[in-house]
């Protein structure tokens, strides 16, 4: 092997968990990430092949990150320059299978199910998707310390506070950007080239990637904010071939970057989006998984629907904004009629505890506001949903801090009030409700007909009913001022229970008998503010 050797080998494996290879190459580089690519080829007991590339990870070491998609035997072998001693260099794997209890580890990635309407694990079970947003978790999130009285740790008792309350995705950003300190972090010059900046990879952020991955929580991942990509299309194509390298066999999901458009006119806003598009279908080249992609949107009206026609593009990740425009059911019918065959989840909308941007004037983002939005967008054909809490995505450590997003905060929300809001408590409620009732067999119900104006949208509920028409799910919102009709429901009878989204809990209504019109009539809510009613088909 011209004294290449591996440093350490794992024999044992578990189906879904990342593992580590580690080997020497017999020579340095003058530039060891951007002059040598050493790739291993994976082959499953059923003939499947997984390409990966090994990263760098300082002097002469390469590491191979695998997670085997299938038990039995993997052999793999590596692919290198001769001079490296690593060339041919092969090995087998045994893989077991996974015994413990986070599901993205018993049923396997994710990705699109064939009806193109929601996600699925690998195996074919469907997946609610729950996020919280933590754009600054990559360094800025206290790992060693914490001023929340429950908490010894600020980003690990954010992250298990999260995965107790239901939580199953962590939408992040790297924020490799100049702006916010990001490139010295990410990158060392060598040469007046880019070297990865290990220190950084082996200190901060391996173990941040790893400890939401052994929470169980899939981490939707952005590379840095729109502007980065301006003149530094190669730079980021780098960032994330090494990102794809290091990261890429943990449960990731690639959301490019915040807002790629940007909200600046032409020519810059079609620079972004093509610089972000070449950065996307690189990544796809390259990622032996097939791990699914999107792009972090702007707030636009109508939503904004770029990449709709790319093939990498696996989903819809919207920005309905915090007030900047008004949030509407026809917003999302309108995208949903426009655009049926991709997943769609609302991945930024009035945060909790916000400064909402309304012309007639700021006010604090409540639980109550934020509900209406998360419950409307499943309603109306979502497969998951975003939260997020102010003081947490900006980072607010004390009150009185300077805060370069104050526009956003100013009621001076800090992380450690935010992480105990209660809508974020709410949101794991809503995961359970919606889990129970089926959400991947529930489409919008599209009875009204010409009625469906703006204020009858506001006055009455919305219904979603499962395509046998067995079942339903109702959302009264807080202006909601009357029942309504489903049509076409199977004849029968139909057990109804109400559920509250403020605490979870679910109360019987009785039941109900449809006659051969399959009109079923819903009552009026139970009480004030916002509730749902299920109706489930007996007999």
């Amino acid at each position: 092997m011209n004294g290449g050797k591996i440093m350490r080998q794992e024999r044992s494996v578990c189906r879904w968990r990342q593992e580590i290879l580690e080997f020497e190459s017999s020579r340095e580089y003058d530039n060891p990430f951007l002059d040598v690519r050493i790739m291993a080829v994976f082959t499953g007991p059923s003939g499947r092949r997984i390409l990966r590339e090994a990263y760098w990870d300082g002097g002469r070491s390469y590491k191979v990150a695998f997670a085997p998609t299938e038990t039995g035997t993997w052999l793999w072998v590596l692919k290198a320059p001769e001079d490296t001693g690593l060339d041919g260099l092969s090995g087998t794997l045994e893989c077991r299978a996974y015994t413990g209890d986070l599901d993205i580890y018993r049923h396997g990635f994710l990705r699109v199910h064939p009806s193109g309407r929601y996600l699925v694990y690998d195996d074919g079970t469907p997946f609610f998707w729950l996020g919280d947003t933590h754009w600054e978790f990559a360094w800025r999130e206290s790992w060693d310390q914490s001023n929340h009285p429950d908490m010894d740790s600020m980003f690990l008792g954010m992250a298990r506070r999260r995965a107790e309350q239901g939580y199953n995705v962590y939408q992040t950003n790297l924020r490799s950007d100049q702006a916010m300190g990001g490139e010295e972090r990410y990158w060392r010059q060598k040469n007046g080239k880019d070297l990865p900046n290990i220190e950084f990879y082996q200190k901060e952020l391996d173990r941040r990637m790893r400890a939401l991955a052994d929470l169980g929580l899939v981490n939707a991942l952005g590379f840095a904010w729109f502007m980065s990509v301006k003149g530094q299309v190669d730079r980021q194509k780098n960032l994330a071939r090494y990102m794809v390298a290091r990261y890429g066999a943990l449960p990731v999901v690639w959301t490019l970057a915040g807002e790629v458009a940007g909200y600046s006119g032409e020519p810059l806003r079609s620079e972004y989006l093509k610089g972000w598009q070449s950065v996307a279908r690189y990544l796809a080249s390259i990622d032996g998984y097939g791990t699914l992609k999107t792009a972090h949107s702007t707030n636009e009206r109508p939503f904004a629907d770029y990449y709709q026609q790319e093939d990498w593009f696996d989903f819809t990740l919207n920005q309905a904004g915090h007030g900047d425009y008004a949030i509407s059911p026809s917003h999302y019918r309108e995208f949903r009629k426009k655009y049926p065959d991709k997943p769609f989840i609302e991945g930024e909308a009035l945060y909790e505890f916000c400064s909402t941007l309304e012309e007639m004037g700021t006010r604090l983002c409540t639980a109550d506001m934020l509900r209406r939005v998360a419950y409307m967008s499943i309603q109306l054909g979502g497969c998951g949903y975003t939260y997020g809490a102010q003081g947490i995505w900006d980072c607010v450590w004390e009150k009185g801090q300077k805060n370069p997003m104050a526009l956003f905060n100013r009621f001076d929300v800090t992380w450690y009030e935010a992480i105990d809001g209660v809508g974020g408590r709410q949101m794991g409620y809503m995961k359970k409700f919606y889990e129970k009732i089926h959400f991947w067999e529930m489409l919008p119900y599209t009875g009204y007909g010409e009625e469906d104006t703006a204020l009858f949208a506001r006055k009455s509920p919305l219904i979603t009913v499962n395509e046998e028409r067995t079942r339903a799910a109702v959302y009264y919102g807080d202006t909601c001022r009357r029942g309504a009709v489903a049509g076409g429901m199977r004849a029968g009878r139909y057990r109804l229970w109400w559920f509250d989204p403020r605490t979870g809990e679910e109360t019987k209504e009785g039941e109900k008998e449809t006659k051969e019109d399959g009109n079923l009539g819903l009552p009026e809510k139970k009480g004030d503010g916002d509730w749902l009613l299920a109706a489930e088909w007996v007999e």
